[in-house]
C-alpha cells in the first residue's frame, strides 16, 4: 500500500484530486493531508504557489530520493516548470488538472515504485498541458535549456526521453556538436561606456554569422564559460573540415576582437550523431580549450589533440614538471626515444616544437596566476622558471598578445 500526501491549498483542486484517487486507486494507496504523514510519503503532490516552493521540493528530494514528487502549477508560474527537469522529477501537473493525465501519471509512479526505478521526465505530458493552455511554443526555451543541460551531464540514458524532448526543440533538431567558449574584454571601460554586455554580444555575433546555414543555435551559460550547440550537416564529419562553419567561427572571433575588444577562445568537440553521446563532445570541447594550440590559440579542435599514448605520457610529464628546467632529452627518455625522433614525432602530433609547447604550458599557468592572485610579475616569473621578469613579460606578450600587466587589467567574461 502506497502513501500519497496532498500539499495543496487550492480547495477545489484538492477535492477533485482526492476524489479521483479514491475512485481509481483506492486499493493501491492511502491519502495523507498536509503534514500528517509520518516520515516521507511515497508520492507527494505539492502545489507551486511561489518560486520558493521549488526550493522546498529540492530539499525534499535531497532528503528522500525515493519520494515521487509531482508539482501542481498555476498557469502564471508555468514558465518555471522546466525546473522539474532539473530536479529530475517524473512529471508535473498544470491547473486545471485533467483526470486522464493525472491518473496515468499516478499509476506510472506506482509502477516505478514497484520496480524500484526512478523513471524519467515525461515531456509528452507537460507539452500536452501547455497545448491545452494555448502556450505550446511560447515557453519552450526553459525546457530546451533544461533538457540540453541534462544531455551534457550525461544524465539522459534512454532514446525515449530524447524523442519526447524533440517537441520542445525547434525543427525537432537535437544538436550534434558542442563548442566550449571562454574569454575576456580587453577594455572593460568600453563595455561600460557603450552599454553592451559581452555574453549578449557574443551570442548575437554567432547568431548573425551562422543564421544562413545553421537554423538553430543553442547557448548554455555557465559561470566562467558558455557552450554553443548546433547541428553540423550530415555530410561533414567535423566542424574543422566544414568549410563554411570553420570560416564563420574565425570571422566571429575576428569581429569580436576588432569591434568590441572581446577576445574569445573556443574549444570544439567531436560530432556525435547519437544524441545520448553528446556529453562526450562537451568534455572534448573543454579539453581542447585547455590544450596548447595546434594552429590557432583562439580556435582549437579536439581532433587536433594527439592520441599517441607515448606522447600523452610525455605531455602528462610536462604538466607535472613545467616549472623545472626541462630538456627535450629528459622528456624523450620517459618513453625511450632518441631526441631527433622524439622531436619530429612531437612536432607532427602537436603541431608545435617541444620548446614552444613547454613555454605555452607555463604561460597558461601565468594567465591563471595573473587573474586569480596578487602575485607580482617578478614573483610569477620566478615561480614558473623564467630567468628574468623582463624575459617572462616578452614571452607572455609573444604568446598571449598582451603584456602581463595589460592582461591583468582585462575583465574576465562571466556568462552567468
Amino acid at each position: 500500500m502506497y502513501s500519497i500526501q496532498l500539499a495543496i491549498e487550492d480547495k477545489r483542486e484538492k477535492a477533485k484530486i482526492e476524489a479521483w484517487i479514491r475512485a481509481e486507486c483506492a486499493s493501491q494507496c492511502v491519502i495523507f493531508e498536509g503534514d500528517n504523514q509520518p516520515g516521507f510519503p511515497h508520492i507527494l503532490i505539492m502545489e507551486i504557489r511561489t518560486p520558493f516552493d521549488w526550493v522546498r521540493i529540492h530539499r525534499i528530494r535531497k532528503r528522500n530520493r525515493e519520494c515521487r514528487v509531482f508539482p501542481l502549477i498555476c498557469p502564471e508560474l508555468l514558465h518555471t516548470s522546466s525546473l522539474a527537469i532539473e530536479l529530475e522529477l517524473q512529471s508535473l501537473f498544470a491547473k486545471p488538472v485533467k483526470k486522464n493525465l493525472f491518473i496515468r501519471n499516478i499509476k506510472r509512479a506506482f509502477e516505478s515504485l514497484a520496480n524500484e526505478s526512478t523513471g524519467s521526465f515525461n515531456y509528452k505530458d507537460i507539452y500536452e498541458q501547455m497545448q491545452a493552455e494555448g502556450r505550446a511554443g511560447q515557453d519552450d526555451a526553459p525546457f530546451q535549456e533544461a533538457f540540453l543541460r541534462r544531455l551534457l551531464r550525461g544524465e539522459i540514458s534512454t532514446e525515449q526521453e530524447v524523442i519526447e524532448a524533440r517537441t520542445f526543440l525547434p525543427g525537432a533538431a537535437v544538436p550534434n556538436i558542442v563548442c566550449f567558449i571562454q574569454g575576456f574584454v580587453r577594455f572593460p571601460e568600453q563595455e561600460e561606456k557603450e552599454g553592451w554586455q559581452a555574453p549578449t554580444v557574443i551570442q548575437d555575433c554567432f547568431l548573425e554569422e551562422f543564421s544562413s546555414y545553421v537554423p538553430h543555435l543553442f547557448f548554455l551559460p555557465y559561470r566562467k564559460h558558455m557552450v554553443m550547440l548546433f547541428r553540423v550537416p550530415s555530410a561533414c564529419a567535423s566542424l574543422r573540415y566544414w568549410k563554411e562553419g570553420h570560416a564563420s567561427m574565425l570571422r566571429v572571433i575576428d569581429r569580436l576582437e576588432g569591434e568590441y575588444g572581446i577576445h574569445i577562445y573556443v574549444g570544439v568537440g567531436s560530432v556525435y550523431r547519437e544524441p545520448l553521446l553528446l556529453h562526450h563532445s562537451y568534455r572534448e570541447g573543454r579539453k581542447a580549450r585547455r590544450t596548447p594550440p595546434y594552429e590557432r590559440l583562439s580556435l582549437r579542435y579536439y581532433e587536433e589533440i594527439t592520441k599517441d599514448e607515448q606522447l600523452q605520457k610525455c605531455i602528462e610529464y610536462i604538466g607535472k614538471h613545467y616549472t623545472e628546467n626541462l630538456s627535450v632529452g629528459q622528456v624523450a627518455a620517459q618513453i625511450n626515444l632518441s631526441v631527433p625522433y622524439f622531436s619530429r614525432l612531437f612536432k607532427k602530433e602537436t603541431g608545435r616544437s617541444f620548446v614552444y609547447y613547454v613555454t605555452f604550458v607555463r604561460i597558461q599557468r601565468a594567465v591563471w596566476l595573473l587573474r586569480h592572485t596578487n602575485l607580482t610579475i617578478e614573483q610569477i616569473a620566478e615561480e614558473l622558471g623564467f630567468n628574468t621578469p623582463n624575459y617572462f613579460s616578452c614571452t607572455f606578450k609573444k604568446y598571449a598578445g598582451l603584456s602581463p600587466s595589460e592582461y591583468r587589467a582585462t575583465k574576465e567574461i562571466i556568462f552567468l
